[in-house]
């Protein structure tokens, strides 16, 4: 299956039942994260058409458009952003990693893009789940879903921390199987995300990583050190024009025994 034929299988999906249940829980949780994030501008980038960043209290916030037949606000190529170095405070991937050829790549981008301090937040597939579990059978249904390659969130995490990221936190949900009425309710995140279970073995994984600062060392300055008064000389001013200058040297006294 072509790329652009997959995005538009995938964005089928998410609007199917199935996909618009884990949508809910997916918004539910970005609910709670990204007011905590603010800055200048806010770059989404997804596989699916909708806006997944209206709680953010940041003003510029964009998407890239992926697909041909989308709107064409800023359309690219995920893996090489047309955007300056250190310019974007907030990235939002929505499952890219796992559709993408090349998936350390386009962290490399994210993170060339990112500002200092800024924040990355990634959704994705877990395969350390009921629906890792039941992947190889849906390959052999041919589900767009399963195409993907599920990468698991400590593989993420380590690609981030190489790329001079410091994971904030990692949010799991979606506990149950990959069915209609079989994969969990939508947790209540009224009260926080720190007070609801987060179990590692949920089916989507949200991370979020923020950039960090390169810090310089100072270098101390090394100072000659010199003995005072090692060889102390005086002269005696001339007493007219033929004179011959007379030195005197001034000797420390003998230190007593």
């Amino acid at each position: 299956m072509e790329q652009n034929e997959l995005i538009e299988a995938l964005r089928e999906w998410f609007q199917s039942p199935l996909g618009e249940q884990v949508s809910e829980t997916q918004n539910a949780i970005l609910e709670q994260l990204l007011p905590g994030y603010f800055g200048y501008h806010l770059l989404q980038m997804s596989i699916q058409s909708g806006v997944l960043y209206e709680s953010s209290p940041i003003r510029h916030k964009f998407k890239l458009d992926i697909h041909p037949a989308d709107s064409a606000y800023c359309a690219a190529s995920p893996a090489a952003l047309p955007f300056a170095n250190d310019s974007v405070d907030v990235v939002l991937m929505h499952h890219l990693l796992e559709y993408s050829n090349n998936p350390q790549q386009l962290l490399r981008e994210v993170s060339r893009v990112s500002l200092p301090m800024g924040h990355v937040v990634i959704v994705g597939f877990n395969p350390h789940s009921l629906w890792g579990l039941c992947k190889p059978l849906g390959r052999l249904r041919k589900h767009p879903l399963w195409s993907g390659n599920f990468i698991r969130p400590g593989r993420v995490m380590d690609w981030l921390n190489l790329l001079n990221f410091k994971i904030d936190r990692a949010q799991y949900c979606t506990y149950g199987l990959p069915v209609v009425g079989y994969s969990g309710q939508k947790a209540d995140y009224s009260n926080g995300l720190s007070r609801n279970a987060n179990l590692p073995f949920g089916a989507v994984y949200v991370i979020v990583a923020r950039k960090q600062v390169g810090t310089l060392t100072p270098i101390k300055p090394v100072w000659k050190t010199q003995t005072s008064f090692g060889r102390l000389a005086a002269v005696r001013p001339l007493a007219g024009r033929n004179a011959s200058p007379r030195t005197i040297r001034v000797i420390p006294p003998e230190s007593k025994n």
